[in-house]
């Protein structure tokens, strides 16, 4: 027959034991301000959209439009701008209902017809992920973090020989 047990969790923050010789303490610097300012310019969500330099996700949905059709007419989509709204729900709200915590992105668009008409409208395109505090997004309810790795295929050399 099983016996409950109780734990008994013995910590002192007052007594903590250092065993290492040196008694210098540093300061630990922020690890992650690298990807988080990368992803910043990259986004560039808090740049007024007339003043977005091209690069990042600017510089993407530049180099992908005009799209020009295939029929031989001269109709085409021409790319205006972006916006990353408000997120939809908080993160906790994300944690709990399993959802990805992110910006709506969606694309101001251009038709122009064949006769010269143009129409103006917003498309969504879906959720971009938001990075909060250390450098994490919230996918599907979960923390989830970008790791640079970089693999070596181990047992393979590559050896340039001359005859």
């Amino acid at each position: 027959m099983a016996t409950t047990s109780k734990r008994k969790f013995d910590y002192d923050a007052k007594n903590i034991k250092v065993f290492g010789r040196q008694k210098v303490k540093f300061d630990v610097p922020d690890l992650t301000i690298l990807q988080k300012n990368s992803y910043q310019r990259f986004l560039q969500r808090d740049v007024d959209p007339a003043k977005r330099k091209n690069y990042g996700l600017e510089a993407v949905l530049r180099e992908s439009f005009p799209i020009r059709s295939t029929d031989g007419t001269s109709c085409r989509i021409e790319y205006l701008y972006y916006e990353l709204e408000d997120p939809a729900y908080t993160e906790e709200e994300c944690r709990r209902l399993k959802l990805t915590y992110g910006y709506p992105f969606k694309v101001r668009l251009r038709l122009v017809s064949e006769n010269g008409e143009s129409t103006d409208d917003f498309v969504y395109l879906g959720t971009i992920p938001a990075m909060i505090g250390g450098g994490e997004f919230i996918v599907n309810g979960a923390e989830r973090v970008v790791v640079n790795q970089l693999h070596r295929s181990p047992g393979i050399d590559f050896v340039k020989t001359v005859d």
